[in-house]
């Protein structure tokens, strides 16, 4: 009797200390970047986002969601991992997102703000 198994694994990479390849806003307001896969990222407030996937689920590998996400908006894997690498979790999803909102008024570490800025504390512009 034949088996199969379908399974998609992936390997890590070094963000933030192999040198400036991308922008700011290239990874923290990215679905992409942060695991989520190719789609739309929508604030909804108070810390909370929706994401709306641009792929459907390959029925050919049969798995239930598109080829580029890894893990879900809550961190949940939805692929292999090989031993010692993970996608990022829920938390850090949230955190490295947070950031990509004040990407629009501080553009990058040269900026005071966002060099000095306490994590937890509201922007009085942008309105949460």
């Amino acid at each position: 009797m034949e088996k199969e198994f379908k399974r998609i694994t992936w390997s890590f990479m070094y963000p933030h200390n192999t040198g400036k390849a991308r922008t700011c806003k290239d990874c923290h307001q990215s679905a992409k970047t942060v695991g989520l896969g190719y789609g739309s990222l929508t604030y909804l407030g108070k810390g909370r986002f929706r994401f709306t996937p641009a792929e459907a689920p390959s029925e050919l590998l049969e798995i239930e969601h598109g080829l580029s996400a890894v893990v879900d908006l809550s961190g949940k894997p939805l692929v292999n991992f090989r031993p010692g690498v993970r996608g990022f979790n829920g938390k850090e999803i949230r955190q490295i997102l947070r950031v990509g909102l004040c990407l629009s008024c501080h553009r990058d570490f040269s900026d005071p703000v966002m060099r000095n800025w306490p994590p937890r504390k509201p922007c009085p512009v942008f309105k949460e």
